[in-house]
């Protein structure tokens, strides 16, 4: 058997929805039909620890914009690896594939796993509609929800034969609902969280496009409405967390509402809530942590953005809610009101969006033409 080389090239290893995604495809990937490297262009890849021994990692560190030594060595290794296809993760990497064969003459198939929907500043609109100009016609897109093909078309003006729609997938065996109570009490108890309060959970990185402060606002005036057994847990970090934390202080709902970081397993904070939340108002595209909540059984509570609609059915696996503090906290009130069947939400989630569905559908357009 002829494998097929495909070469991964991704701006960076870091944690982020992208990256997740390309970690879970190539680690499970066929060794003896694809046989695959990845190319990343940054020092951070700290997920690079969770790669499968058989993956070939290359570090090619952009020192500068406009460093072309990461360009050439792509190049080089290209030559050596002769790859039938480049899967690049988002529109930057293809245009830095696109410059490093400026001069070859054989055409490569590319393929463009692309995860945003929305860009958040012009400068990224522009850049997106400078990069689709090099298009040809080998090369694919892949959106991870439906919405986002059809903003992207319509927006940009792209032939819709290009994309290929594939929903992100997570690890079913893994993301499943409490089987014991001991399982569901563990951070309650870690955290001095009543057994008989309602939990509700947001992981996300704080950034200004997660929108954090509705979230606590949405909590806060669940708070003066008379829910004094309702608990928050913030999951995540980043730049704007020390200010939310002082939003929180001033409050006086640091004993309800509880920054936990960064966790290596997300699980069991999962199995401790009864509610999952994002309040995001742009950017998100198709969230992968919605997704673990959901094969956990939890309902969510998700802004109506990227493609939250092809994930959540109101009444049945969550809500849908507007951006505004008011919208969030009627419709977790709503869910918290609710009585939702866990079995059958994890159910669900198992059938549409499980890893080993993704990873089929991936290896059926890796193999084609």
């Amino acid at each position: 058997m002829i494998k097929k080389r495909i070469l991964f090239i991704t701006h960076s290893l870091h944690t982020g929805g992208a990256e997740k995604m390309l970690i879970s495809l190539v680690n499970q990937l066929d060794y003896t039909a694809i046989d695959c490297s990845i190319i990343s262009y940054s020092e951070n890849n700290s997920l690079a620890i969770h790669l499968n021994k058989e993956v070939n990692l290359i570090t090619l560190p952009r020192k500068t914009k406009f460093d072309l030594g990461p360009i050439i060595k792509t190049r080089r290794y290209s030559k050596i690896f002769k790859p039938d296809a480049y899967f690049c993760i988002g529109f930057f990497t293809f245009f830095l594939i696109h410059l490093s064969n400026l001069l070859s003459s054989k055409k490569t198939r590319r393929i463009i796993s692309y995860h945003t929907t929305i860009h958040r500043n012009i400068k990224n609109h522009l850049l997106m509609i400078f990069y689709t100009k090099f298009l040809t016609k080998k090369d694919q897109i892949i959106t991870v929800c439906k919405n986002q093909m059809n903003y992207t078309v319509k927006k940009y003006g792209i032939k819709r034969h290009y994309f290929t729609s594939i929903y992100n997938g997570v690890d079913t065996n893994f993301w499943r609902p409490a089987n014991t109570i001991e399982e569901t009490t563990l951070i309650r108890m870690k955290y001095g969280i009543p057994m008989d309060a309602k939990l509700i959970i947001q992981t996300a990185a704080f950034r200004p496009e997660k929108n954090h402060k509705a979230a606590i606002d949405a909590f806060n005036l669940l708070s003066k409405n008379g829910h004094n057994n309702l608990y928050l847990v913030f999951v995540g970090e980043g730049l704007l967390q020390s200010k939310m934390e002082d939003y929180v202080t001033q409050l006086k709902l640091s004993d309800k509402i509880i920054f936990v970081g960064n966790q290596d397993n997300v699980l069991p904070y999962y199995w401790a809530s009864n509610i999952f939340s994002l309040s995001s108002k742009e950017v998100e595209t198709f969230s992968i942590a919605a997704l673990e909540a959901l094969n956990c059984g939890l309902p969510c509570v998700l802004t109506n953005i990227g493609g939250a609609n092809e994930m959540i059915e109101n009444g049945v696996n969550g809500y849908l809610t507007n951006t505004h503090f008011e919208d969030i906290a009627f419709h977790w009130n709503k869910a918290l009101e609710t009585d939702f069947d866990k079995n059958s939400i994890s159910v669900k989630a198992k059938n549409k969006f499980s890893l080993k569905r993704m990873v089929d559908q991936y290896t059926q357009l890796i193999n084609a033409n």
